[in-house]
């Protein structure tokens, strides 16, 4: 499913917002068996994210459509610096991630 700007957006912010939250919550927005790529490395876990994207130093920037992928930009902050990164997500028909790249 691709879903529509405003649920992307919505999307986003909830896989921020769990991101940032903990494991347990970030966990719960993903599909059972969802792909996961870190790195281009196949991850286990989606936790494994949090290597790329840190809680509590990650921020919700943008979403954007390319269908049939959403690709959240998500800003790091560093002490003295930020970066943008994009993790590409596709969903499920119930809403859940099915798979993302980082």
């Amino acid at each position: 499913m691709t879903p529509t700007y405003d649920q992307a957006r919505q999307l986003g912010k909830a896989y921020v917002g769990a991101l940032n939250t903990g494991a347990d919550a970030f966990r719960r927005l993903f599909a059972p068996g969802a792909r996961v790529l870190v790195g281009g490395a196949p991850a286990k876990d989606p936790a494994a994210l949090f290597a790329v994207t840190p809680p509590g130093r990650s921020g919700f920037r943008r979403a954007r459509l390319e269908p049939p992928h959403v690709c959240f930009t998500i800003r790091v902050r560093d002490r003295e610096s930020a970066r943008d990164l994009v993790h590409r997500v596709t969903v499920d028909e119930a809403g859940r991630i099915a798979s993302v790249e980082a």
